[in-house]
């Protein structure tokens, strides 16, 4: 990849993250928007016709939205990086044909932070026996309508994909802005304890832009941030 001003098309643009990723594109010499798309994708109907795709279509939107997405962009190879959560096997299916053509990322959370965070449960997850009981609180403002939060499903996952051990999720609605998981591993003698809180919503912009340079490089494929950290610069 060059460095021309790489295009990005943009769907869930009204919402909270696609706000805040917004402003970050319009102050970054390096990304430009091509087009901002709520739950209306009719304009991408569009891309063939243009001379100029998107280098990457970014996804913040709703479950429905992203199943449409991907219905539409089977036959196009564009990457995608897709930060919906609550997408059913339909959907993860029709992503998979998209990355037959594109890189193709699904990550629930765009957080470098968290990102890191997935990777630390897994190493410690495979080194506690059977002894420790996990638990997973996962705080978020009150109007948050999901309930586990998709990030902390996705780190139940993680551990579900490492450890035998039971995993308790609890999830706490309150605050206007608030966004913290906190995973504990107690044993009878000792315990630790992982936490992550998002005091800005820019991590997840910024993190999706690093996501994003880091993508639009690769083969046609479907990649998990491991193969982000494993492969790019932390700086």
């Amino acid at each position: 990849m060059t460095n021309q001003c790489r295009k990005i098309a943009l769907i869930g643009a009204s919402g909270r993250v696609g706000k805040s990723l917004i402003q970050r594109i319009y102050t970054s010499p390096s990304w430009d928007i091509t087009m901002e798309l709520t739950r209306d994708l009719s304009k991408l109907n569009t891309i063939h016709a243009n001379s100029f795709p998107p280098h990457i279509i970014i996804d913040f939107s709703h479950a429905d939205t992203t199943y449409q997405l991907a219905k539409m962009l089977v036959d196009h190879s564009i990457p995608l990086l897709i930060g919906t959560t609550g997408l059913n096997e339909v959907t993860y299916e029709l992503l998979a044909r998209c990355a037959k053509t594109a890189p193709v990322m699904i990550v629930p959370n765009t957080s470098i932070g968290i990102i890191i965070l997935h990777k630390l449960l897994r190493l410690t997850a495979a080194q506690l026996d059977s002894t420790f009981d996990i638990d997973i609180t996962e705080t978020h403002h009150r109007h948050k309508k999901d309930a586990p939060s998709g990030t902390a499903l996705s780190l139940q996952k993680t551990l579900n994909n490492t450890t035998t051990n039971p995993i308790s999720v609890h999830s706490l609605r309150a605050g206007k802005d608030t966004a913290d998981h906190v995973i504990s591993f107690q044993g009878d003698n000792e315990s630790l304890t992982f936490s992550h809180r998002v005091s800005s919503r820019d991590v997840f912009a910024d993190g999706a832009l690093r996501l994003a340079n880091w993508l639009i490089q690769q083969e046609s494929g479907v990649y998990t941030t491991d193969d982000f950290l494993n492969t790019s610069s932390t700086k």
